[in-house]
């Protein structure tokens, strides 16, 4: 007799129905390698800190694109709170290029028969995606001025301290 294993993925929906709430369409679940768990939770924490009274927020799709986590989501949010909402999902979307996929240990991308996969030294396949040197973990973004107005900015990703680092091209407004 063979016991039944859990997925991780219902687990993590389980655990989380106010942000993974099923669609008519498709029950809402990442679609994406367990070794990025640990990096949905890290944001799903992120993202239930910053949540106020009242405040609704749902995921309406994760999945893996081209080697990285792309997150789509919803609610009802006030300024300041979307603005740590869409850093929060920024993080894991950079987080996620740098962990593998399969197992979550630190990871780069591989390119192997025309698709890109975030993957370890272990379970890399095909060969590295060329960067650009001082391109590594660049990132656009929005980010929120004056408690309306969205720019784009410039930001490198450091995997160290799972933080952003602004390259300074922001508006005067920003600062």
């Amino acid at each position: 007799m063979t016991g039944v294993v859990q997925d991780w993925r219902i687990d993590l929906a389980e655990a989380r129905p106010e942000f993974f709430a099923p669609r008519p369409d498709r029950p809402c679940v990442p679609e994406c390698g367990p070794g990025w768990r640990g990096v949905i939770e890290r944001c799903c924490i992120r993202i239930d800190a910053a949540l106020q009274d009242g405040e609704r927020f749902r995921f309406e799709r994760m999945r893996e694109v081209q080697g990285s986590l792309r997150i789509s989501w919803g609610g009802r949010l006030s300024a300041a709170t979307e603005a740590a909402v869409r850093e929060a999902v920024d993080l894991t979307e950079a987080r996620s290029q740098c962990v593998c996929e399969l197992c979550g240990k630190d990871g780069r991308a591989y390119r192997c028969e025309g698709n890109v996969a975030t993957r370890c030294t272990e379970h890399r396949r095909g060969t590295p995606v060329a960067v650009r040197a001082g391109f590594e973990n660049l990132h656009l973004r929005q980010k929120l001025i004056a408690r309306r107005a969205r720019v784009v900015v410039a930001s490198l990703y450091d995997p160290d301290r799972d933080r952003f680092v602004d390259l300074g091209c922001e508006p005067e407004a920003a600062r």
